[in-house]
């Protein structure tokens, strides 16, 4: 790891502002094509934060697993930090659920449900052993400015004393600087990337249980008036449940104590198989946001930095990793200093991520409308589609192919 001093007017092929999720698996990527990269990251959790309660909890699929797996991210997983399912059910509350198995597309399993932090430690970990090759990384530092010539990206970056003041300006420049730093991107805005979108009537409300029952191996989501409810197995003990509702509902939600926020769950959720407790709890609205641009001359966005999308179907870090997959792809045989080659790939990268990103966004809105009100119209429209879908075989497995990322 290199000393912030150590950093001073040097020159990297690939600067990537975020080393969370996604941003440390693009790091790894281009690590693996002997680009030299640097990770800047307020700060790099240790492995003692997998000793804690989950509480931030992402649905992989295939595509990612697989994904992962080929950038040597994915065994350093440990398996107390995820859970495989093999069956998700959705279904209108007192309706028959619709139930897609890993068997309807000859699979073991239709993906893992993993802690945040075990996705970027892992990331982490791959960075530590690359050897000479491994991206550096700088911690504890406030970007100030972002300034871009023909040649290079440059970053004005002040470290963070005791007492958050800035001290020791360094400048670092990059042929390419990636923005990675999430759905409040220092990056993109320093950049004067504007976004277009909105916040949703709902909010959510994410509960960790400790449970009391063998760990489930399905996931599943029961549409209600008021918002849907879904489970989400864990391993080690947990599971998540996820509430969507009215925000001023999950305001009051939020304020409840454990216990009492357990009684709310045995009234207002399907049962559960057993016994449990209300172990930890967060909320947050849901929005959509999309970067006007995801490319403006050396920078480029990905992941949340680029796009956020309604949880509702669990695909929002799946569209990160496929951001990280496609921009690598177009920079493996790219000379960094050859401008013209890295502004093309760049243009192909924007045009085919941010082309994907809206059909997700638009499909995801949909699905929202349609499962999200209690409209008499609508409500038949849902049930009538869960029910077609229960009758047609080859509809099913085209869903569930485009979930799993097939």
């Amino acid at each position: 790891m290199t000393k912030d001093s150590d950093l001073k007017q040097q020159f990297y092929d690939v600067v990537i502002v975020g080393g969370g999720m996604v941003g440390a698996a693009q790091a790894v990527a281009l690590a693996k094509q002997q680009k030299r990269v640097l990770v800047i990251e307020k700060t790099i959790p240790d492995a003692t934060v997998l000793q804690q309660t989950p509480l931030r909890v992402s649905a992989i699929n295939l595509a990612s697993e697989k994904y992962l797996s080929e950038l040597g991210i994915w065994p350093h997983i440990n398996q107390s930090s995820k859970c495989m399912f093999n069956q998700l059910a959705t279904w209108e509350q007192r309706h028959k659920p619709l139930v897609f198995s890993a068997e309807d597309i000859g699979t073991e399993h239709l993906g893992h449900l993993i802690r945040n932090e075990a996705l970027q430690l892992a990331a982490f970990d791959e960075i530590n052993v690359l050897g000479q090759n491994n991206p550096e990384i700088m911690t504890g530092c406030k970007i100030n400015k972002i300034e871009q010539t023909n040649e290079y990206a440059t970053l004005f970056v002040s470290d963070m004393d005791n007492d958050n003041t800035n001290v020791n300006f360094n400048t670092i420049n990059c042929s390419l600087l990636i923005g990675a730093d999430g759905a409040f991107s220092q990056v993109r805005n320093l950049s004067d990337i504007g976004t277009t979108g909105w916040d949703y009537q709902q909010h959510c409300l994410s509960l960790t249980i400790k449970t009391q029952f063998p760990t489930q191996h399905i996931t599943w989501q029961e549409f209600q008036p008021s918002g849907p409810k879904a489970f989400l197995p864990l391993e080690d003990g947990y599971s998540a449940l996820i509430w969507y509702d009215a925000a001023e509902e999950i305001k009051k939600l939020s304020a409840l104590t454990n216990e009492q926020l357990k009684a709310q769950v045995l009234n207002r959720f399907p049962a559960l198989v057993g016994e449990f407790d209300v172990v930890a709890k967060a909320a947050f609205p849901l929005t959509r946001r999309q970067a006007n641009q995801y490319v403006k001359g050396r920078v480029v966005l990905v992941g949340d930095s680029a796009h956020t999308i309604n949880p509702l179907a669990g695909q929002g870090v799946n569209i990160g990793y496929k951001d990280v997959e496609e921009l690598s792809k177009l920079l493996t045989e790219i000379d960094m200093s050859e401008r013209a080659a890295l502004f093309q790939a760049l243009s192909k990268y924007e045009k085919t991520r941010k082309t994907e990103s809206l059909i997700m966004s638009a499909a995801m809105d949909s699905f929202y409308s349609l499962f999200s009100n209690n409209k008499t119209a609508m409500k038949l429209v849902r049930t009538g589609l869960l029910n077609l879908a229960n009758k047609f075989e080859w509809a099913k497995k085209q869903v569930l192919k485009k979930a799993v990322g097939y």
